[in-house]
């Protein structure tokens, strides 16, 4: 493990699906933080049988001009300028799992120097590897961030947009300041995403005391 600040080993859990457990023809995966505005599925229709889908990451856009897998172009100079893959939000056809798992493996045995964001960084190793990955749109995989804005400019100067996400099917929070924390700013998205969970929770309460009634019945209580 690398860049600990706010993470943990559970990160590499995204590889451990199999096609057995999720027993349908594709896994969308998504991270915790994300707060999903429109239908994700529609880019299952492009996805390559032996493809692996994801949104070109817009802190770390291209290999070679960004943090991510320091040293590497030192070692490889031809990889600079290709795309460098967020993993919050992945598309795989489910009989292709075991592949991620053990090309992931593989480059955290083979590749652990470049390693800085642990499991995207050794992702994305191994897809510069198997050239197994596919770009998808940018609304789907959109960076809130608004909440960066307010400490600093510094993404100003890595994201060449606005920070509006209006036209977003999914926003993801990356960072330490998780919408969910009252710590977090409370920019426009922050505001959405809290009205849904709230909304959520509510659903979740009621079907929990749906089911512990029907539990009693059945018990006889």
């Amino acid at each position: 493990m690398a860049d600990t600040a706010y993470i943990s080993v559970a990160t590499y859990l995204r590889f451990a699906f199999t096609a057995e457990f999720v027993a349908r023809p594709y896994l969308i995966y998504i991270d915790a933080d994300v707060l999903v505005r429109g239908d994700i599925t529609s880019e299952l229709a492009s996805l390559g049988k032996s493809r692996l889908g994801g949104v070109v990451d817009e802190f770390n856009a291209a290999i070679g001009s960004c943090p991510a897998l320091p040293g590497l172009v030192s070692d490889r100079p031809e990889l600079v300028g290709r795309p460098y893959l967020n993993a919050g939000v992945l598309w795989l056809h489910a009989s292709g799992l075991g592949t991620v798992q053990r090309g992931v493996e593989a480059a955290l045995r083979d590749g652990a120097r470049y390693i800085l964001h642990n499991d995207q960084d050794a992702l994305n190793l191994w897809l510069l590897e198997s050239g197994s990955g596919q770009a998808m749109s940018a609304q789907f995989n959109r960076f809130e961030i608004a909440r960066f804005l307010e400490f600093g400019d510094w993404t100003r100067r890595v994201v060449p947009r606005g920070p509006s996400n209006s036209d977003a099917a999914l926003i993801h929070f990356v960072g330490a300041h998780k919408p969910w924390l009252s710590s977090c700013p409370a920019t426009e998205d922050v505001r959405e995403y809290r009205a849904v969970r709230r909304r959520a929770l509510r659903l979740a309460g009621r079907d929990d005391a749906l089911v512990s009634g029907a539990t009693a019945r059945h018990e006889g209580r």
